[in-house]
């Protein structure tokens, strides 16, 4: 047997095809959790003298997805009795029941700046650093049922008030990028050095330790991890519990000029100047990204006003050029001495990797 009982209401542009994305699933799994979790506390603050819960308490109650409505996204979420056990609403039911009100009313007080609810144990505020950590900053989830005469809409910022309640710390989702200067194989843990010269410490699993090997150390590779950041009341990073996603991206600097190329459209130089096709600079960037040597500097990468791709490097007293003139697979060699005017001129195909080795090998006589 089933009965519903709760439909949440997921708002924000995530939601607007009326779907729900999977990370989301964690969010509902949380709050199956909390249910219990405050079920027991109510039935033990009603049975004084008792220290714990009937056995299999916990098995009376069971939350299954039933189906998706409109309206934003709303999960129909609907108590489904195990085979054996006593149907929803007898037994324990009315604890899970008022555990569901209670978790609303919850809600309610964190958004309007009251106090917690008595029926609210504090210490189970931290699964709300599970619950709703999948929203984003326009994002809600509202958990009132249907009947109830007040929205219990949890928000990003409603769920941080909420933890930091009990605690100096809370949980949310985190992105950072920089480089990997130090690593603790033993404690399987790097630190990362951010933009702005900071470092933050993140954990990494066996599945990413070939990626972290990789970039340990190496200036030239940027890491984009994606993972659970432990924040302060003030917004600020205080280390990376979890790292759920790493990135990385070799020769970033000149990945990021390959970027800025590719959004070059026909006309960008005063009306005139060819776009390339992006294939060809495509083409290009993977070449160059994969087999950039380290002991040159990357070169300033701009486009030539008939669509190919022009490369210089200022080396001291000499500028450095290579030009391809998509979609011509060669490159124009050129050294300039400012002081004497001196040039050197060469010119090679670019079909292989030992065509790429001789435009390095070509800046490298100037470095």
């Amino acid at each position: 047997m089933k009965i519903e009982f709760l439909k949440p209401r997921f708002a924000g542009p995530r939601f607007d095809q009326h779907t729900l994305p999977v990370e989301v699933a964690r969010d509902l799994a949380a709050y199956e959790e909390l249910v219990v979790e405050v079920a027991k506390h109510l039935y033990i603050q009603a049975h004084e003298g008792r220290q714990r819960v009937p056995k299999g308490f916990e098995k009376e109650f069971s939350l299954h997805l039933e189906r998706l409505d409109g309206g934003s996204a709303m999960p129909l979420l609907s108590w489904v009795a195990a085979a054996g056990l006593l149907l929803p609403g007898g037994g324990h039911g009315p604890f899970f029941e008022q555990a569901r009100d209670v978790i609303a009313e919850c809600v309610r007080a964190a958004a309007d700046d009251q106090l917690l609810p008595a029926a609210f144990p504090k210490h189970l505020l931290d699964y709300f650093n599970t619950l709703g950590r999948s929203l984003r900053d326009d994002e809600s989830v509202d958990l009132a049922r249907d009947a109830a005469p007040a929205r219990a809409v949890l928000t990003p910022e409603r769920r941080k008030k909420l933890v930091l309640a009990a605690q100096k710390t809370y949980l949310r989702e985190v992105e950072r990028a920089g480089l990997i200067d130090e690593v603790d194989w033993a404690k399987q843990t790097f630190r990362l050095r951010l933009d702005d010269g900071s470092t933050v410490i993140a954990p990494f699993s066996p599945a990413n330790e070939t990626l972290v090997r990789q970039a340990a150390g190496v200036a030239r590779t940027r890491v984009t991890l994606r993972g659970v950041g432990v924040f302060d009341a003030s917004d600020e990073l205080q280390k990376v519990s979890a790292t759920e996603h790493l990135e990385i991206s070799q020769n970033h600097a000149l990945s990021v000029q390959f970027e800025a190329l590719a959004n070059v459209k026909d006309g960008w130089m005063e009306g005139v100047g060819k776009a390339p096709a992006q294939a060809d600079t495509e083409w290009l960037a993977n070449q160059l990204l994969i087999s950039f040597p380290a002991d040159i500097p990357f070169p300033f990468t701009c486009l030539t006003p008939d669509g190919g791709v022009f490369l210089e490097w200022t080396l001291g007293a000499w500028i450095v050029s290579a030009e391809i003139p998509f979609p011509d697979r060669r490159c124009e060699l050129q050294a300039t001495n400012t002081n004497t005017g001196e040039t050197i001129d060469e010119e090679r195909a670019l079909n292989n990797a030992a065509d790429f080795a001789a435009v390095y090998a070509f800046a490298r006589r100037f470095v």
